[in-house]
């Protein structure tokens, strides 16, 4: 029996997988992306690469994009992001930016990853510009990963086998716990004292309704 938790991130997950999905019909590659607040989707998004010839319309650059001016940043600490594959090093540069509190995703990416491969998502020393970059949020992996897998195994069969073969994403070792939760780090007193202190900025708006 799944806890409360783990049922909305099954459902959170199933959505980006069939956003993937939907990405495939539109001649893009199976990225997809949810915002959730409080259970609920705030943001969602598809790769847009391919169709607007530009490689920094990620899914999840996007979803940020639209989340900020509609819930502001300090709004993102009690958010989660969700995505079928782990998020890039440029992905998590802006999810650390953005001060997302959780961080969801299935397939590991041990070449692209920014958690993986270059640590991105926890790293505490960039919470040093505690005005710029918020603390490392929860990152839990593995979930629906065999679903998510089945996603990009349908869209091209032999560059799934190309991309396992080449380490890009991976199979879950079947020796370890699918399901991995590291836990988010709180602010320190000194990166507290640094916000109170630092320059003071406009306060987040909302969308006009």
């Amino acid at each position: 029996m799944d806890f409360p938790e783990e049922a909305i991130d099954k459902r959170m997950m199933s959505r980006c997988i069939e956003l993937s999905r939907l990405a495939i019909a539109e001649t893009e590659f199976p990225f997809g992306t949810v915002i959730a607040l409080d259970g609920k989707v705030v943001a969602e998004a598809m790769n847009r690469s391919v169709r607007d010839r530009d490689m920094t319309r990620h899914a999840e650059v996007i979803a940020l994009s639209e989340v900020q001016r509609a819930i502001g940043r300090e709004g993102l600490r009690r958010a989660t992001l969700y995505t079928n594959v782990e998020p890039c090093g440029m992905c998590a540069y802006c999810i650390r930016e953005a001060w997302i509190g959780r961080v969801v995703y299935a397939i590991r990416s041990p070449i692209m990853g920014g958690h993986s491969k270059w640590n991105i998502l926890r790293d505490e020393s960039i919470s040093g510009m505690p005005q710029v970059f918020g603390p490392a949020p929860e990152v839990v992996t593995g979930v629906l990963v065999r679903e998510a897998q089945q996603a990009w195994r349908d869209w091209n069969p032999l560059a799934w086998q190309m991309i396992k073969l080449r380490g890009v994403l991976t199979e879950p070792d079947a020796q370890e716990q699918q399901i991995r939760v590291q836990p988010a780090q709180r602010r320190s007193v000194w990166q507290s004292v640094q916000m109170f202190f630092g320059p003071r900025t406009a306060p987040d708006s909302k969308l006009d309704p």
